[in-house]
């Protein structure tokens, strides 16, 4: 079955973390040029570190004095303008390797951060799933219930906070030439030299954390094989579209791409919320009948018909032998072939609170 090989909510968790970390990467590399060129104009320390960086000795001044040994006040003009030029250029050069220095300190810091991540997840996803998920496999609707709704809660925060991803720019601007101002005026230089690599080894590590986080609250209900896969892509996709979005410098694709990863962890949300219900739900009837009733198949006997609005004998997710499509669906959407006041109540308020939380947000933003 597809949600054996394939989890679409932890590949959307990954997806969402990766790419907040891919984005706040390509910000700080983007703005390290600007950052250096900027403060070169105002901070001395810069044109002499650049000079540090590999400058070449002085060979416009040997120049001059020998343009002074001519004589000629044409010649000693011609030669300050290309006294001038020379040196332009060699601090031109000299901030290059700067900015290449600057950057390669970012990517490091970024690369070791998400090294650390990636060992603490997988220790973590080891230990949860040969230790700890022995233990709630006699009420596993009722833990399957409670983790579901953890993780829409979740889902709900994240997608929201997702919105503001796009401001990360100058929140990002900030935070790097606040570093870069650290490490031109270090006095000692230990703890400059190593700021650009803190920064993003910090931020990269924090964003791996927390999806090991929400990957812990939804992954009681999913198969282990189903977790790889699904981690791995999202991983991947996270970095590529947080690369393409911000090669392409175009905040208003990135804010229309948001909007509709947003949407689409909401519908993910929304599902999660419903059947976390819906496991409550069978729980709840499962004990009342005195024991699990998933022998009675799909037909009479295996729903509770109280509060019940439908049920199909067909499209059932949870089937081994005719889950076909429905079971993405399931994961997706939270389709059930069975449905009740509760899921269905359910699905509703999850989207009245974001359109309220949404609503308020927006007020908040226009008043700031």
């Amino acid at each position: 079955m597809a949600k054996n090989v394939f989890s679409v909510p932890i590949f959307f968790i990954l997806f969402r973390e990766s790419l907040e970390a891919s984005i706040i990467i390509a910000v700080l590399l983007s703005l390290v040029e600007q950052i250096v060129l900027s403060s070169s104009r105002g901070h001395p320390s810069l044109s002499s570190q650049a000079h540090r960086e590999g400058s070449e000795p002085s060979f416009g001044r040997a120049r001059t004095r020998e343009s002074k040994a001519e004589g000629p006040e044409e010649g000693d003009a011609n030669t300050a303008a290309h006294d001038h030029t020379t040196e332009a250029q060699a601090l031109s050069n000299n901030k290059r390797r700067l900015i290449r220095k600057m950057r390669l300190q970012v990517l490091v810091g970024a690369v070791v951060g998400l090294a650390i991540a990636l060992a603490i997840g997988a220790a973590f996803i080891a230990v949860w799933f040969t230790k700890v998920v022995d233990l709630f496999s006699s009420a596993e609707e009722l833990w399957e219930g409670i983790f579901s709704l953890i993780a829409s809660i979740l889902i709900f925060v994240m997608g929201l906070t997702m919105l503001r991803m796009d401001r990360a720019r100058e929140k990002w601007r900030v935070k790097l030439s606040d570093a870069f101002e650290s490490k031109m005026g270090s006095t000692s230089g230990k703890n400059g030299k190593w700021v650009l690599f803190i920064l993003p080894f910090i931020t990269v590590l924090r964003e791996g954390l927390e999806a090991v986080v929400f990957i812990g609250g939804v992954s009681l209900g999913q198969s282990a094989t189903a977790i790889p896969l699904a981690a791995i892509t999202g991983l991947i996709c996270g970095l590529l579209v947080g690369y393409f979005i911000y090669a392409s410098s175009s905040r208003t694709s990135l804010s229309m791409f948001l909007i509709a990863s947003t949407s689409f962890l909401l519908l993910i949300g929304a599902g999660l919320f419903s059947k976390s219900v819906g496991a409550f739900e069978r729980y709840k009837f499962n004990t009342k009948v005195g024991g699990d009733v998933a022998e009675a198949g799909n037909g009479p006997g295996s729903y509770d018909v109280v509060g019940n609005i439908w049920h199909l004998n067909c499209c059932n997710p949870e089937s081994k032998t005719d889950a076909l499509g429905w079971s993405i669906f399931s994961a997706i959407f939270g389709w059930s072939n069975n449905g009740s006041f509760g899921t269905v109540l359910s699905y509703v308020f999850y989207w009245i609170a974001a359109i309220i939380v949404l609503v308020a947000m927006k007020n908040q933003e226009v008043r700031t």
